[in-house]
């Protein structure tokens, strides 16, 4: 096996200088491939394009997204690339102090769990991702030197932006409505263990003590991966990020942007007027003849597939049972059979 050429890089992220390293192989064969699909996607549409990369905690979303930026400006044939990050989002802390969110029966301040999805401002979010495929809007960032948003701070004004942040695939609550913002979809999985040595580390690079680092890890970062892992919907593509920080493709690109989605989170609808169903039937019973049972192969089908994205979800690790519940219109029975 031939040893990976490393390149280093050094990028500042909300106010901090990082190192980082990438594998040449991987930019030449996934980041650059990935930009100029991008960049065909972004001319066909004829205006700016947004693409979510979502990921969990410790995957390095922000230094990754900066590196495409950097990636972009390096190939005239490349559409130029604008990295934004979803933590400006994050309430101010005087909010996060003021406000408490009820978990298992009990309140708790917004602040002892900062970096939830409960404390973005997801209004705020939806509303600046509407004005910014039509014009240049100034976005906000986090400040990690104070902890603290910092309003309108950045100006977008590139043809491609790469969002990112751990929940912006979150198939919760007002989050369900940030996803249909995304032109394309991009998630990041890891394995947990190799997340928790990260973060770990990255919190004791920080100026934590080892103890210190553990127990935030169990308060919070698990928590956040767990939720990130099991709760996000399917992405456009999905890469691997590997022990060693390299990223891979995983499994095959799938176009979901190109289907219905919103036809994979309902019943399908089997009534015999649908546009489908409908045609077909009434077009025998004009010419005298008894329907066929068209509706009768549809149902058992649509049933079929739906039932086979649902296992898929559950058996993948993509989704908790209690999110397809909470998410699908499914009772427990009907979960019971479809993972049989």
């Amino acid at each position: 096996m031939n040893e990976k050429e490393w390149r280093t890089c050094l990028l500042m992220i909300n106010g901090l200088a990082h190192k980082v390293q990438y594998n040449q192989a991987t930019i030449d064969n996934l980041f650059l491939p990935f930009l100029r699909r991008m960049s065909k996607m972004q001319q066909k549409l004829g205006r700016r394009m947004i693409v979510f990369l979502a990921a969990p905690p410790g995957v390095g979303k922000s230094t990754l997204a900066l590196f495409l930026e950097r990636l972009s400006n390096t190939d005239e044939e490349l559409v130029p690339v604008q990295a934004l990050g979803l933590d400006g989002f994050h309430y101010p802390n005087k909010y996060l102090t003021t406000h408490s969110v009820e978990r298992e029966g009990r309140l708790i301040p917004l602040s002892s769990i900062k970096g939830s999805p409960e404390t973005f401002a997801v209004d705020k979010l939806i509303g600046k991702l509407t004005d910014v495929r039509k014009s240049n809007v100034r976005w906000p960032v986090y400040d990690r030197t104070i902890h603290d948003v910092l309003e309108d701070m950045v100006t977008v004004k590139r043809p491609i932006v790469i969002l990112e942040g751990n929940w912006l695939l979150l198939g919760e609550n007002h989050w369900l409505n940030v996803r249909s913002f995304a032109d394309y979809s991009l998630f990041i999985s890891a394995e947990p263990q190799d997340l928790k040595e990260r973060l770990i580390r990255r919190k004791m690079a920080g100026g934590s003590t080892m103890e210190a680092a553990k127990k935030f890890y169990q308060k919070s970062d698990k928590l956040n991966v767990e939720r990130c892992l099991k709760k996000s919907w399917p992405a456009d593509e999905t890469w691997q990020m590997l022990t060693d920080g390299d990223y891979q493709l995983k499994g095959k690109i799938v176009p979901t942007r190109m289907v219905d989605r919103e036809a994979l989170w309902k019943k399908p609808d089997v009534q015999l007027n649908n546009s489908l169903l409908g045609g077909l039937n009434n077009r025998h019973i004009e010419q005298g003849m008894k329907p066929p049972l068209y509706d009768e192969g549809y149902v058992q089908g649509m049933e079929a597939a739906r039932k086979t994205i649902l296992r898929k979800l559950y058996e993948s690790g993509t989704m908790s049972s209690k999110a397809i519940l909470d998410t699908f219109q499914v009772t427990a029975e009907e979960f019971k059979e479809i993972i049989k």
